[in-house]
């Protein structure tokens, strides 16, 4: 019986830790990628969280198509491996009088 349970432990942290590991492969630094592979990135995905920074996160999009239908399209700007202000894509928007 507590070999099960320490079987059943163990499992689920494995679990836990593996599930943990893909989340953060997932999501791609946009400093340690060059401004043009940032860029071909979201080109090629339409749309991609990256990190930004130490606890930050950004998705950005290709085109309008990728955000939703009361939304507009801003151009964004991130810091890369070799330019601190990159326009890499855009950010999905509320639609507001001013911007419309």
């Amino acid at each position: 019986m507590r070999s099960a349970s320490t079987t059943i432990i163990a499992s689920s942290l494995i679990t836990l830790l593996w599930v943990a590991s893909a989340n953060a492969q997932a999501r791609p630094d946009a400093r340690a990628l060059t401004c043009e592979q940032a860029k071909q990135l979201v080109d090629s995905r339409g749309g991609v969280v990256l990190t930004t920074g130490p606890r930050t996160y950004e998705r950005f999009v290709s085109n309008i198509r990728y955000c939703l239908h009361n939304e507009v399209l801003r151009r964004e700007w991130a810091k890369t491996k070799d330019n601190n202000s990159c326009q890499i894509g855009y950010r999905c928007s509320p639609r507001t009088r001013q911007n419309q």
